[in-house]
């Protein structure tokens, strides 16, 4: 599902296609800006890419991402990468296609860590595919997305960070850069519309903290915390955070295998 998110939209779902997998189904969710048109125009150039609508302004993340799953299984899909627009999922010295099918038939569930990438604070904002250095965390998340083998019904919790019908443990292997942070402007508007989506849906105040937060600042306090982000003197409350610990990169939007250089391995 996608909303708003024309910077990105187009450069996620043309990724997720170049790690292999064999089709995309990309729903809107109400946007006001270009991304309806991009997806059109993506669907109209490649056939392994299936556009629908959502006009339910109701935050049911959880509910739809099933449905869709379902949709996934009815068209013959072997697994299912929930993946959203603002994330670009990688697998080490492979594609995400190649690592999911060389799993044990017995494997049916796989853990995708990440790391937020934030802008250069003289840059102040990300500009996918324009060759920018950015910020990524060193280190990975506490959370985690989840990857799933196909099948015909599955209950996928909000957030996409586990099954909530399934008692399995996942493996562990998959990685993705989250472009969350991409500019302030952005990530505002991000959280307000996030954040009315959950109340039209009555969601307790434990689901999307990091939305709910944002909401509840200031302008001046949201300006003074995204200037805390790109310096890195503060974290994201989406995930695990330690003081200063990030690299820099060459635009790593454009990998095509996870952290080819090995210059997000963790420091001992």
């Amino acid at each position: 599902m996608a909303r708003n998110e024309e910077d990105i939209i187009g450069h996620s779902v043309r990724h997720m296609l170049d790690q292999g997998l064999d089709g995309v189904i990309v729903v809107d969710n109400m946007s006001t800006d270009t991304t309806p048109a991009i997806l059109r125009g993506l669907a109209a150039q490649d056939a392994r890419i299936h556009v629908g609508s959502d006009t339910q302004a109701a935050f049911h993340q959880g509910g739809k991402t099933s449905y869709l799953s379902h949709l996934a299984w009815r068209a013959g899909a072997d697994w299912v990468v929930p993946f959203d627009a603002d994330e670009l999922w990688f697998a080490p010295g492979m594609t995400v296609k190649e690592f999911l099918v060389g799993l044990p038939s017995a494997q049916d569930m796989v853990w995708c860590d990440f790391r937020n990438v934030y802008p250069l604070p003289e840059d102040g904002r990300i500009a996918l595919d324009s060759g920018n250095a950015v910020q990524v965390d060193r280190s990975e998340s506490s959370w985690f997305r989840i990857a799933f083998r196909s099948r015909r019904w599955v209950w996928v919790g909000e957030g996409n960070h586990a099954l909530r019908d399934h008692p399995g443990i996942p493996v562990r292997g998959l990685h993705m850069l989250h472009y969350s942070y991409r500019s302030l402007v952005q990530y505002s508007r991000k959280a307000s519309q996030g954040v009315a989506a959950l109340e039209a849906a009555g969601k307790g105040k434990d689901v999307a903290v990091h939305w709910r937060g944002w909401e509840e600042l200031g302008e001046n306090e949201r300006e003074s915390r995204w200037l805390g982000y790109l310096s890195g003197e503060e974290g994201s409350t989406d995930g695990a955070f330690v003081r200063g610990d990030r690299v820099v990169l060459a635009d790593p939007s454009v990998w095509r295998r996870w952290d080819p250089n090995g210059e997000l391995q963790v420091r001992v």
